[in-house]
């Protein structure tokens, strides 16, 4: 990406005009969240996690997996089995690599776990209904928070991921799921706690 040019700057030759306000309000909110977690954390996002089942609900996924286009025989059945895994993550300066280390099983669909994200390229992540371009939108070289967007695969539709340690040690992560009709949007929140360091 070239100097001085911004994400949302970037996309605007891509997504229709009517769909980039919800993009920029996406990577400001996304900036606004960076900032607060800089001034209440300190607890480093790299490490392994594993879903903190007191603060998190059962199955959460099912909704976000089916609004990205999981079918909903599996998306229930799915959302549990990602609750059993680990997330690793591994955050430096412009990238940030998240992994799903599968624990013995193998997935029914077409969905990419696993992947670097950086904020000078886009990343080409696989979902059931075809590819979606990511970047890394936040982070700093010792992060606490990052945020990554995910357009696609539709005109107009888009992910974000937002990453952020608390004051306790915990992990939070919040999915978005943003239709392309610009209103309708899913929202899943999960906690985790970390059991390693990477």
């Amino acid at each position: 990406m070239a100097a001085g040019l911004t994400f949302a700057t970037l996309l605007s030759g891509l997504l229709a005009p009517n769909r980039m306000a919800n993009l920029k309000q996406a990577t400001t909110n996304a900036v606004k969240r960076s900032a607060a977690v800089r001034r209440h954390g300190n607890v480093q996002l790299s490490g392994e996690w594993v879903l903190d089942t007191t603060k998190s609900s059962h199955g959460a996924l099912r909704p976000f997996l089916i609004a990205c286009g999981a079918p909903r025989v599996f998306a229930g059945p799915l959302a549990r089995k990602f609750d059993s895994d680990h997330l690793v993550l591994k955050a430096e300066g412009d990238e940030v690599t998240i992994e799903t280390p599968r624990s013995g099983w193998s997935l029914p669909i077409k969905l990419q776990t696993d992947a670097t994200y950086s904020r000078h390229k886009e990343t080409i992540v696989a979902t059931p209904r075809g590819p979606q371009r990511a970047s890394l939108v936040t982070a700093s070289h010792a992060p606490m928070a990052v945020e990554i967007i995910k357009l696609g695969p539709s005109e107009g539709e888009f992910v974000t991921e937002h990453y952020v340690t608390t004051d306790d040690g915990n992990l939070e992560q919040q999915l978005t799921h943003r239709a392309a009709d610009g209103r309708t949007e899913v929202v899943v929140r999960r906690v985790f706690k970390r059991v390693a360091s990477v």
